[in-house]
């Protein structure tokens, strides 16, 4: 008979909570610091218990927040631990309760009000109340600052234990939910609006790049999702305008069809033809294009720079023609693959003395990988949630040794073409830092706010 109650699951965050409760109390024991009183001072006042208890609250946050909640907590808890040791000058007169309680209230919403003025995410304040609460209704007498000391070090410890636990155990947690969280954001009537339209752009991460991009610098903007039919742009920019929307970026098929409907157009749009990036000031439109740029900034991250190499391009559509003409305006040569010949000397006609156009048969494509000294993917090939793959991938036998290998698909992060580069032992890249910087590059223009994309691609790490 089938069991109507269906069983409770242990997931994976248990289990890592289990692991770090686990270390910390094995980082104690063996040293015999079990709250000995007899070895005096703070030696006398440590133990596993508040590391433990750390180690509990520090490991609800997931992988890809690891970083960035782990560093909030530990600011959290050195400003907690600061109030509450200040908070112990009060001396004997704390040990009262009816004063106790009033001045443990005040301390947690001083020390919840200083990381909220630093701009830290809510995991801040919640660690800032721990050491408060443990410091001011600790032990009392002159042992409070041993005591206070020790707790400070416990706590401190279980949260890094509980890092290296988060960071070294997987979260197989479906990526649905690993987002969930990342979406709450906050509106009032203040606040910019921002969108990604296309057709179609239901699929699209955009808004939850850039609503957690914009909760973490602390910026009052919400970034919402507006499907727009084909050949509506001219109605779509009509609206935003009337809406008061700060700015928006464009999918595909709209990037060229709001080239015309510009005010202005920066380089990079008028190189490409294409606008992915448009925002609204005092009722005009001005055009950028950041997926050029973004890729550019993504090689180099990855210490790849193109001046003086020759670059073989598979594909030619959107994607490629912004590659192509950047990486020409940063002094590769290119060669165009495509199966339709026609559309790749397009591309090449806007800069022949850079460009060259070559066809996609397994004969060309070896040929074309023998000479060059880098080599990039702008098909769907091998993309998530399609069909097509290459055919085969021996034209990877052409590539010297060490030729990078670059594939701007993200999802999946390791592609079939890339995993077959990396077993010829050539480095691989994938689209996740075009992805990063190209939606950096955009904020930046909407919000006039310079912004480190090192920390943003920690930031986002888990969410794509």
């Amino acid at each position: 008979m089938r069991n109507p109650v269906p069983l409770p699951r242990i997931g994976m965050r248990v289990i890592k909570t289990a692991v770090a409760v686990m270390v910390s109390y094995a980082l104690f024991v063996p040293f015999g610091l079990v709250y000995r009183e007899e070895l005096g001072g703070v030696l006398g006042q440590l133990g596993p218990l508040y590391a433990c208890i750390a180690c509990i609250i520090c490991t609800q946050s997931t992988l890809g927040q690891t970083f960035q909640q782990g560093i909030s907590r530990l600011i959290g808890v050195v400003v907690g631990g600061a109030l509450g040791t200040a908070t112990l000058l009060l001396g004997p007169a704390l040990d009262h309760p009816w004063l106790k309680m009033p001045v443990l209230g005040l301390v947690c919403v001083a020390g919840v009000w200083l990381c909220l003025l630093i701009k830290r995410p809510t995991a801040c304040g919640m660690a800032c109340i721990l050491p408060c609460v443990i410091l001011i209704t600790g032990v009392t007498g002159p042992t409070r600052y041993y005591y206070a000391a020790a707790r400070i070090i416990e706590t401190i410890v279980g949260l890094l234990i509980a890092l290296a636990v988060n960071a070294a155990l997987p979260d197989y947690r479906p990526e649905a939910q690993r987002g969930e969280s990342d979406m709450n954001v906050e509106v009032d009537n203040n606040t910019k609006k921002l969108c990604v339209i296309g057709d179609p752009v239901l699929h699209s991460k955009s808004p939850l790049l850039h609503n957690t991009m914009l909760r973490e610098l602390g910026l009052d903007y919400v970034y919402l999702c507006q499907p727009v039919p084909r050949g509506r742009c001219r109605e779509w920019l009509d609206c935003a305008k009337f809406a008061g929307y700060a700015g928006f970026n464009a999918t595909m098929p709209h990037k060229e069809e709001l080239v015309p409907l510009m005010d202005e157009l920066d380089g990079d749009a008028a190189l490409i033809g294409a606008v992915n990036t448009v925002c609204i000031r005092d009722g005009k439109a001005y055009g950028y294009n950041t997926d050029g740029e973004g890729f550019l900034r993504s090689l180099a991250d990855e210490g790849i720079h193109p001046a003086g190499r020759r670059v073989m391009v598979l594909g030619a559509g959107g994607a490629a023609k912004a590659v192509c003409l950047k990486l020409a305006q940063a002094g590769a040569a290119v060669t165009v693959c495509n199966r339709t010949l026609e559309k790749a000397e397009a591309i090449c006609a806007h800069d022949p003395a850079h460009l060259w156009a070559a066809g996609f048969d397994a004969v060309t494509l070896y040929k074309e990988a023998q000479g060059c000294g880098l080599l990039v993917n702008c098909t769907s090939l091998g993309m998530e949630g399609t069909q097509g793959q290459f055919e085969d991938f021996s034209f990877l036998d052409g590539l010297a040794a060490g030729v990078p290998v670059v594939d701007l698909i993200y999802a999946p992060a390791q592609t079939e073409l890339l995993r077959q580069a990396a077993r010829r032992g050539h480095k691989t890249v994938n689209g996740y830092g075009l992805l990063v910087n190209q939606a950096v590059l955009a904020l930046e223009h909407f919000t006039g706010t310079a912004i480190d994309a090192a920390r943003m691609k920690q930031v986002l790490s888990g969410l794509v």
